[in-house]
């Protein structure tokens, strides 16, 4: 190989490799892969419904997608952080996690997408099954909101 085709591929090779690593590079985002998908569930609780809200932090209000149906690929995530008017929300306490036997923390991929209190992706694939899934967000002051919901995904 000559050192002019070497340079080109690795150039194709290295453009490649940024396209798939930075999430803002593509249109779609995987939040979750089929390998982690396939990971040991987290035992769930009792009457688990839908979606579930525990604590006195930011409110998280989720405008997509919507829980009571089941979800096909790619689908829109939309959801909004409000903060009461005396308060100040944390955004660096912003937690996403894969709710499996050892938790896989999502919080990486898709934090570029949060844009002020709202956080958007347009093109988000996750492989068939159901999925637990926590958001965790606070106040300056410390007082946090979690919520678990469970993407349900079908083909």
């Amino acid at each position: 190989m000559t050192v002019m085709k070497k340079k080109l591929k690795r150039l194709l090779v290295g453009s490649i490799l940024l396209f798939c690593v930075f999430p803002l590079a593509g249109d779609c985002l995987t939040l979750i892969t089929p390998e982690e998908a396939a990971r040991p569930d987290q035992p769930i609780p009792r009457g688990m419904k839908l979606t579930r809200i525990e604590g006195n932090g930011p409110q998280i209000k989720i405008h997509s997608p919507d829980l009571e149906e089941p979800l096909h690929n790619p689908f829109v995530v939309d959801i909004a952080f409000e903060a009461s008017p005396d308060k100040t929300i944390d955004f660096d306490t912003l937690s996403i996690k894969y709710l499996k036997l050892i938790s896989i923390d999502l919080t990486g991929r898709i934090k570029p997408y949060l844009d002020n209190n709202r956080l958007m992706v347009k093109d988000v694939r996750v492989p068939q099954g159901k999925h637990r899934v926590q958001l965790l967000i606070a106040y300056t002051s410390g007082e946090k909101t979690m919520m678990e919901i469970v993407l349900n995904i079908e083909k």
